[in-house]
């Protein structure tokens, strides 16, 4: 799309301090390093960089418009619109943006699922059609993290005009994140997949987790959907006030998912019900937990008008995403890598999953920090290891500041200790797993982040992590 400066300064609530040569603009970047010719750059603050120290970099790249907070040197020549808060700015564009092109917005939040359930809608989706026709090549989904306070504006302008619809993925960390995100994307279809303990260091308490899910509903517009999470009481809670169309899923929802199974090579059956139609659908993924994510998918996608046809067709097409419950080969192991993130929630159904495969292999789990757990960090990882030893797992091997933690949780609970290794490091665990494991086992390796643990599957493949 192209952008005029009357337009984007309208879009950006600013106002234009410096009209330039070129009188319309192409793409918007954050990043100087990506501005193209007769671009934008919006130069947002960051904690640890500011983006005005960067206009001349993106003066250089072709830039021809910046979005500021404050007079800057060397933009002579370009177009500036100065606007209060530049971060603010950017979302009021991509919401301008979206406003004009108008598609039909689906939004996903919650502390699990949110990116599978995500990648299963969009899929779902792109094998739907409307009135006007089918969807495939017509849906814009959430790529990657962007579903923060940059990554969403950035994903709604690439909007174009043939999108008919954007499935979006609303993140948080701090309280009235989502409520900003619900206001730019502007949904018509909601869902929170569940409320848990993740960000407790920035949301204080599963309340508060709670809360700031439950503006997602706050925000929607009367007129649209709430797709409610029956199995989740917190959501069902957040879910009261809103007085428009509500969709249940779930134990007695009214989109269901039924006789789930898993199967070898940890793959799923389930059957899904939507009011008195029932589908068998065999799902490429790893973890009962899935169903769940399914399940919720397939009830955004009948509240937006899918048939049963298409969501099946979709949920069967869907691949795992890389680092979320994602199963591998190698040398005759079973790997399942979850590493992408952790929580308490994640990491029990992580679990479950690992000791619901069938086969006569050795269960082994490969577990490192939970982060941002707030106060109780180390009953966090207690619990953790608990569970390992309640799935009946033969054994787990741990990495991080808070490793002996889970191991004294997994003692505690009744795990022998020759089953439980604290190791020092991504190498020496890589290396340890690579002599310790046989054919036929299965591996989880689990982390938050910051943990990396993907980084011990690359030493035990000896890839040279």
């Amino acid at each position: 799309m192209e952008w005029d400066l009357e337009e984007l300064a309208r879009a950006a609530r600013g106002t234009v301090i410096q009209r330039g040569a070129v009188s319309r603009f192409g793409d918007i970047s954050t990043d100087s390093r990506r501005v193209e010719k007769d671009g934008v750059f919006v130069a947002l603050r960051g904690e640890s960089r500011d983006g005005h120290a960067f206009v001349p970099e993106a003066l250089h790249r072709g830039g021809s418009c910046l979005v500021v907070e404050r007079n800057v040197g060397g933009s002579r020549g370009a177009s500036v619109i100065r606007v209060r808060d530049t971060l603010r700015a950017l979302g009021d564009i991509a919401h301008f943006h979206r406003r004009k092109l108008a598609p039909r917005v689906l939004a996903v939040t919650g502390s699990n699922g949110k990116t599978t359930t995500k990648e299963m809608l969009f899929s779902i989706l792109q094998r739907a059609r409307t009135a006007d026709g089918p969807l495939r090549g017509k849906v814009l989904k959430t790529e990657g993290n962007y579903n923060n306070l940059v990554g969403l504006p950035l994903t709604l302008l690439r909007l174009r005009s043939s999108d008919r619809v954007a499935v979006v993925e609303l993140g948080t960390n701090r309280p009235g994140e989502i409520r900003r995100l619900t206001a730019i994307a502007y949904p018509e279809v909601a869902l929170i997949t569940s409320v848990g303990p993740a960000h407790l260091s920035g949301l204080g308490t599963l309340a508060g987790v709670a809360r700031e899910k439950g503006a997602i509903f706050r925000g929607l517009d009367p007129r649209g959907t709430a797709v409610v999470n029956l199995d989740d009481s917190r959501v069902v809670r957040q879910s009261r006030r809103f007085t428009g169309r509500v969709v249940t899923y779930g134990t007695g929802g009214f989109v269901r998912g039924e006789d789930a199974a898993m199967l070898a090579g940890g793959r799923l059956r389930f059957n899904l019900c939507v009011g008195p139609l029932r589908e068998p659908v065999r799902l490429r993924l790893c973890g009962v937990h899935n169903v769940g994510n399914a399940v919720g998918a397939a009830a955004m996608a009948h509240a937006f008008g899918a048939d049963l046809a298409a969501i099946r067709r979709g949920l069967e097409a869907v691949r795992p995403v890389p680092m979320r419950m994602q199963v591998e080969r190698w040398a005759g192991v079973g790997i399942i890598n979850d590493a992408y993130n952790a929580n308490p929630a994640s990491m029990e159904a992580a679990l479950a999953a690992l000791a619901a495969i069938p086969g006569r292999g050795r269960k082994v789990a490969v577990l490192g920090d939970m982060l941002e757990m707030g106060a109780d960090e180390a009953g966090c990882h207690r619990e953790a290891g608990a569970a390992a030893a309640r799935c009946g797992l033969d054994a787990l091997y741990v990495l991080g500041g808070f490793a002996r933690d889970v191991r004294q949780g997994a003692l505690e609970a009744g795990m022998a200790r020759s089953a439980v290794r604290v190791a020092r490091g991504h190498r020496t665990l890589g290396s340890a797993l690579r002599t310790d494991l046989r054919k036929g086992d299965w591996v989880l390796f689990k982390g938050s982040r910051g943990a990396a643990m993907e980084k011990a599957l690359a030493a035990m493949k000896d890839e040279g992590a």
